[in-house]
């Protein structure tokens, strides 16, 4: 830790003390989001036992690893330059600072995101669900404060209350990762969630993503022809390689995917495209925030 966290981070621990999570947090959120997330990493720490008793443990290293393919500090730097991001666009697009907004983690995984939300939300405002029973055990295990709840593959609902709508939902390295039919569903399943003055933030491939993967082999489930990709990419603005899956529903939903920024605009009805995002820490995943419409 920091020397000019220690002030800050003994009266979080008081506050843990006495106050228990919601307390700690009340201090917690003067740090820097940044050293919020050192601080989440390091979780948890002999140095602030009461912070280790309210605060999520973090997932083992190698667990970070079969999640994301990154651990320890270049994953959180990733991760918190996603989270500035989204923070920084809600506040541009709806007029309002994040703080309090009730918030969905869509394909929350071993919740990495969803820690680093506690900087703006409180733990009752955060919802996180993933289709694998194994990410949210994790979560549960490490005690990540939040709804949680298993999905399903092909989402026509979600596993929260009928009438809950959220103001932000995110979905990370989730769309990367859908069929064509699987995409349409899941957009079409937000919309009827996210409030009306929401947003919803998902990351997409690009064209050059291609590129990238046929070079390196970075699709170990079947060959790329790499011509095929960018010429369906190109003329449909989708494209999409299954992995070797169990089908759900009659095919496999899960694979690699590019997407562009046009294919949103004319398949995804109830959503606009309202700008989107490109951190060079990681080059081949673009951030795209769409807002609800009349669909």
């Amino acid at each position: 830790m920091f020397a000019h966290m220690t002030d800050l981070l003994a009266a979080a621990e008081g506050a843990a003390a006495s106050g228990g999570l919601d307390a700690a947090l009340g201090k917690l959120r003067a740090l820097s989001l940044d050293d919020f997330g050192v601080l989440l990493l390091q979780m948890p720490n002999p140095e602030y036992p009461a912070l280790s008793a309210v605060l999520p443990r973090m997932s083992a290293e190698q667990v970070q690893r079969d999640w994301t393919g990154q651990a320890g500090f270049p994953l959180l730097a990733q991760s918190l330059n996603f989270v500035r991001s989204v923070a920084l666009r809600f506040q541009q697009l709806t007029g309002t600072p994040l703080g309090e907004a009730p918030i969905l983690d869509f394909g929350c995984g071993y919740g990495r995101l969803l820690r680093l939300m506690l900087h703006f939300s409180p733990p009752g405002q955060l919802w996180g669900v993933d289709p694998w029973d194994r990410s949210i055990e994790i979560c549960r295990t490490d005690k990540v404060p939040a709804h949680l709840a298993i999905s399903d593959y092909l989402p026509r609902t979600l596993p929260v209350e009928e009438t809950q709508r959220f103001r932000l939902i995110y979905a990370f390295s989730v769309f990367t990762h859908l069929s064509e039919r699987a995409t349409r569903m899941a957009l079409g399943t937000l919309r009827r969630y996210v409030a009306e003055d929401g947003m919803l933030v998902i990351t997409i491939r690009p064209r050059e993503y291609w590129q990238v993967a046929a070079s390196s082999g970075q699709s170990v489930d079947v060959p790329i022809d790499l011509t095929t990709r960018l010429r369906e990419h190109d003329e449909t603005g989708f494209t999409f390689i299954p992995h070797k899956r169990d089908a759900v529903e009659g095919d496999i939903t899960y694979g690699d995917t590019s997407i562009t920024f046009d294919w949103l605009a004319r398949h995804a009805p109830g959503w606009a495209v309202a700008g989107y995002d490109h951190t060079l820490d990681d080059f081949y995943q673009l951030i795209v925030y769409l807002r609800p419409v009349a669909g």
